[in-house]
């Protein structure tokens, strides 16, 4: 499909599922005030008069009178709130399908989460949200959980925090937080077609032909009634979320969701209860807000380095920053120029990567069809593939870090390049070349975590790494499939290799070494080396498709 035809499919479901969905959640909040603002008129002659409330709006007054049915007969006309529940579910599974089910799972699967296949992520997606109503409608349907609602409230909250921090160890960020919002918006949903209606009409029936009415019906209709009004809030806040990396893009995405998610149960509960109970509705207000407070405080990340943010036109670069060589802290000939070079080959045809289904502000950076980068083969010669030496430098320090900045660009919804290498205090920018929202979030072991938004255009971010790692990675939580990988070292002997295989490693003094090749896909090579003075090793090395 044409992909600004797509993106116009997406625009406008969105459109209409916001609609629905606040109509839904609208009538969803008035019904739960309504009845909790009902007065009890003692001179109403009214059979099955339960309260009633009259209201100021639009230039005029409404008169609210509720009943019981079975004592009232039913009234000629007689409107039922369903439509908007099952249009909002409805507008979020054609969504949901269309963000996270097309182009091979572009949105829904992560390589740095997890290596789950495309179908099984389909599948523990698809189970979230039609499996787990299962279990929620078995759970409340029992005996005990109807005579004793904490049992059923503790295991839904059990349920909830298992199937969050599953997805959100599977599947991408984005897609983990989607998903629980479509797993309660699935609960919500049935709630409303498969036990507040059907019980509803079995009474609305039952008065129809004067007879008598179960009141259980309408209780538990209410009760479910009741459990969609506290998904409210939370089902919410992941609908906004989407938009903000800093939650679903953070290392406890999981953790933050779910105290998010009781954040928003309290403060609903302050609305429930603040007419009728305003002490126990004033405690939960205070605990929701000082949730939300930690939460913010616990989510801020502190980086490794000073970090500097700047939105510059920059260049281009299209092949591999070339390292600039350092030497060490101890003496060395200036006369001995000891290189190490070669070429890096691969044999055979070589695996083209995951096709990718790019939104239209991606594509403007991009030609014809676009594929992940993690193999990029020229005329038979590998790129990205860091060569280091990891032997032989025991007890060597080495100070004097290059002034060179490393660029990293985001473009085309890519990173390019897609390896880099960098000493230990080095500057590396990171620069958005895109016309849409991009974040850098860190996978890293030793350095310290970031997760820093770049909406503009052309914006660099400079980050220094005070630690050795190889390898850190940085991502992009909104475009999952965006990745690339930083070695950051703390020496001068390494290089990349650029869109001709060539590496180069120069001023490497007398000795023995192990030099290691590396590539993410294809794995590792080693080789031991003998330098002697004025040596110049021309080294080639060659990688195949499933193994070396």
């Amino acid at each position: 499909m044409d992909q600004e035809i797509f993106d116009w499919i997406l625009l406008l479901a969105r459109w209409l599922h916001i609609t629905v969905a606040v109509t839904w959640i609208g009538t969803s909040i008035f019904f739960m005030w309504l009845d909790r603002t009902l007065k009890k008129n003692p001179n109403s002659q009214n059979i099955g008069h339960v309260g009633e409330l009259w209201m100021l709006h639009g230039g005029g007054f409404y008169h609210v009178e509720k009943h019981l049915m079975g004592p009232t007969k039913v009234p000629d006309h007689l409107h039922w709130f369903k439509w908007e529940a099952y249009w909002t579910w409805m507008s979020g599974a054609f969504l949901m399908t269309l963000i996270f089910y097309t182009g091979d799972g572009t949105f829904l699967l992560d390589s740095a989460v997890s290596n789950i296949s495309y179908w099984q992520g389909v599948s523990l997606g698809i189970f979230s949200l039609i499996g787990s109503w299962f279990f929620y409608d078995f759970l409340w349907e029992r005996t005990l959980t109807k005579n004793n609602p904490l049992i059923g409230h503790l295991f839904t909250l059990l349920w909830l925090i298992g199937i969050t921090y599953v997805l959100c160890h599977t599947l991408s960020g984005r897609a983990a937080y989607m998903h629980i919002g479509g797993m309660l918006g699935t609960w919500m949903t049935a709630n409303v077609f498969m036990r507040i209606i059907p019980r509803q009409l079995k009474m609305v029936e039952a008065a129809r032909k004067n007879e008598a009415v179960n009141q259980e019906w309408g209780q538990n209709a209410k009760n479910r009634s009741t459990h969609n009004t506290y998904f409210t809030l939370p089902v919410i806040f992941i609908m906004l979320s989407n938009h903000f990396p800093a939650t679903y893009g953070h290392e406890y995405n999981w953790l933050i969701l779910l105290v998010l998610c009781a954040a928003g149960a309290a403060i609903r509960e302050y609305f429930v209860k603040r007419i009728d109970n305003p002490a126990r509705s004033m405690k939960f207000l205070i605990l929701g807000l000082a949730i939300l407070i930690s939460v913010i405080s616990f989510s801020r990340t502190n980086n490794s380095a000073p970090q500097k943010t700047t939105t510059q036109i920059h260049k281009h670069i299209e092949s591999p920053v070339e390292l600039v060589p350092v030497v060490s802290t101890e003496k060395i000939d200036a006369s001995i120029e000891t290189n190490i070079s070669g070429i890096i080959s691969f044999e055979g045809s070589p695996p083209k990567g995951k096709k990718l289904n790019l939104p239209i502000g991606c594509s403007e950076n991009a030609k014809g069809d676009a594929y992940s980068n993690e193999i990029l083969v020229k005329n038979g010669k590998i790129q990205n593939v860091l060569v280091r030496i990891t032997k032989g430098l025991e007890g060597k320090t080495f100070t004097d870090i290059p002034t060179k900045t490393i660029e990293l660009d985001q473009r085309g919804c890519l990173y390019s390049p897609r390896v880099i290498a960098t000493r230990v205090g080095q500057k590396v920018d990171f620069i958005n070349s895109d016309n849409l929202f991009h974040n850098i979030r860190s996978v890293t072991q030793n350095n310290k975590s970031f997760n820093i938004p770049m909406p503009k255009k052309d914006q660099r971010v400079t980050m220094v790494f005070d630690k050795p790692e190889i390898f850190l990675q940085s991502k992009c939580s909104v475009h999952p499939w965006m990745g690339a990988y930083i070695a950051v070292v703390d020496h001068p002997f390494f290089s990349v290799t650029n869109d001709k295989g060539e590496f180069n490693i120069t001023n490497l003094p007398p000795g023995s070494y192990t030099l290691e090749i590396w590539h993410e896909v294809f794995g590792t090579q080693t080789k031991e080396l003998t330098i002697k003075n004025n040596d110049k090793l021309n080294l080639n090395f060659s990688f195949k498709s499933g193994g070396k």
